[in-house]
């Protein structure tokens, strides 16, 4: 017996994957360790992107505007404490799921009676609370549907990603359904690929929900294609498109539609061009430290040729989870809203490569490269503190020291994984 755990952590050790586990771990324990010291400071910072207002304010924000669904699209323009303007976004699905937990929430009135306190209507905190179980149990089952099931090692993932910033600091803290859709994506593509019909048409209606939920999974429409597989993309487009809108018959028919297009399409959705969230606002910043002049029209045409390369690398990769990885940047710097907490969608690509057997189609440098960058990228990267002080303050709401740190990590990461796919021997199919 001994004998056997000697060999296992030995194994464990020798595998490049485990820098994930150890630096993932290291940064976590750490963070708790100086909390000690600094005590809400900290968390402020590292946490909270030093706007402690913004606990839980997707999920209350949308919480408020589905009281009334014959009314959501009619909102068209309000100003924003950070000077912006929010308009409703989101495709009706979305909304019936927020009046569903309107209704949940045990309180007679209207949470829009106080715009902005809907968290502290009795009753919402507890609803809340339930829908983030709900979220992260539908997470931790979409893990061990992924690869090989090996009960330790899903709950060791599952872990270190929800104490990540990420994930705690953002995905949840924001209560952003973002966390919803990954775990329905996760489930869904793996469900697409089983051998027998009906989870296979399981894992099309996930993924169709994805779609009718938050657009930019769409984008997974190319892997039936790179897959031939015509009648499951034909499948999936027409549950698509019922989900999508269908549901506009309970806020206000067509011309709910016609709002509902002019917001996604408003030209305030992509003013922001000194975010680093969104290839077109780094394309922005590098063209005006250069040249001195706005260059929008030039950033745009950058930010599509990448989208294009991705979409190319996609479409060669042998890989599952370098095909997945290369969509999902797509989904995570196309948009010019995102943020941080959508960069939980590298997970599901993390996953694979954690599950996958070692030593698979895929040389061992970049293995431990990508390893490493995915710990620095899902941990709390307390070190970053070495860097940045924590009295370090930024002229926007969107733009902080975490923030900077998080897409920095991220796009290196997707530098390396474009390389190690580019020097990858033969993209033979898997």
């Amino acid at each position: 017996m001994k004998r056997q755990m000697i060999g296992r952590l030995r194994n464990f050790l020798r595998d490049p994957r485990t820098l994930f586990y150890l630096i993932s771990a290291a940064g976590i324990l750490l963070y708790f360790f100086l909390s000690l010291r600094y005590g809400g400071q900290l968390y402020t910072w590292m946490i909270q992107e030093n706007a402690p207002e913004i606990r839980f304010i997707d999920y209350f924000s949308h919480l408020e505007d589905a009281v009334d669904r014959t009314d959501i699209y009619r909102h068209i323009a309000v100003a924003s404490d950070a000077g912006t303007v929010y308009r409703p976004l989101f495709p009706p699905l979305a909304y019936c799921f927020y009046h569903l937990l309107y209704r949940l929430t045990a309180v007679q009135g209207s949470p829009s009676a106080v715009p902005g306190k809907a968290e502290a209507v009795p009753g919402a905190l507890s609803v809340f609370t339930v829908y983030l179980i709900f979220n992260a149990v539908i997470f931790f089952c979409a893990i061990g549907m992924a690869g090989k099931r090996n009960r330790k090692k899903d709950l060791m993932i599952f872990v270190l990603l929800m104490l990540s910033t990420v994930f705690a600091g953002s995905g949840y803290l924001t209560g952003n359904s973002a966390m919803l859709v990954l775990g329905l994506l996760l489930a869904g593509l793996q469900l697409k690929d089983s051998p027998g019909a009906f989870p296979r048409e399981i894992g099309l209606l996930l993924l169709a929900v994805c779609v009718a939920l938050k657009i930019y999974p769409a984008v997974f429409g190319l892997l039936f294609l790179k897959e031939k597989r015509y009648k499951d993309l034909i499948r999936l487009i027409l549950y698509s498109l019922i989900l999508l809108f269908i549901p506009f018959v309970f806020f206000g028919g067509m011309e709910a539609l016609r709002t509902w297009l002019d917001n996604i399409t408003h030209p305030l959705l992509s003013s922001d061009y000194g975010r680093p969230q969104y290839l077109r606002g780094v394309f922005c910043t590098l063209i005006r430290q250069w040249t001195g002049r706005e260059e929008p029209a030039l950033a745009a045409v950058l930010t599509v040729m990448v989208c294009v390369l991705w979409v190319w690398l996609a479409w060669r990769s042998g890989s599952k989870q370098r095909t997945l990885f290369f969509l999902i940047c797509i989904m995570v710097f196309f948009p010019s809203n995102s943020f941080r907490y959508t960069l939980s969608y590298f997970s599901i690509p993390l996953i694979l490569l954690l599950k996958e057997e070692p030593g698979k189609k895929i040389p061992a440098w970049p293995v431990a490269i990508i390893s490493t960058l995915y710990g620095l990228l899902y941990t709390v990267p307390i070190w970053w503190l070495a860097v940045v002080p924590m009295s370090r303050q930024y002229a926007t709401y969107s733009v902080t020291s975490v923030e900077i740190y998080l897409y920095l990590v991220a796009y290196l990461l997707t530098v390396f994984t474009m390389i190690a796919e580019l020097t990858a021997h033969k993209p033979a199919r898997e």
